[in-house]
């Protein structure tokens, strides 16, 4: 029921070293029901979630540039 109604996917703020080397802060973007990171960006954003069909709205998301923050 509650699958075929839109909802705002749940944005994270995490950091990961690129590279191996480069710490960098990234933002992930989860299904609100799942919570399954979505395979979204600037250029693809999926209506459904591919692992439980969530329908997603990425309507208002302000996508940013991954930050580098330093050498780890």
């Amino acid at each position: 029921m509650f699958r075929n109604m839109a909802r705002r996917p749940i944005e994270k703020t995490e950091t990961y070293l690129k590279y191996g080397f480069v710490i960098t802060e990234h933002k992930f973007h989860y299904c609100p029901k799942c919570k399954s990171v979505l395979n979204a960006g600037p250029n693809h954003t999926p209506n459904y979630c591919s692992r439980c069909g969530q329908k997603i709205n990425f309507s208002g998301v302000v996508w940013t540039k991954d930050r580098e923050l330093g050498f780890g």
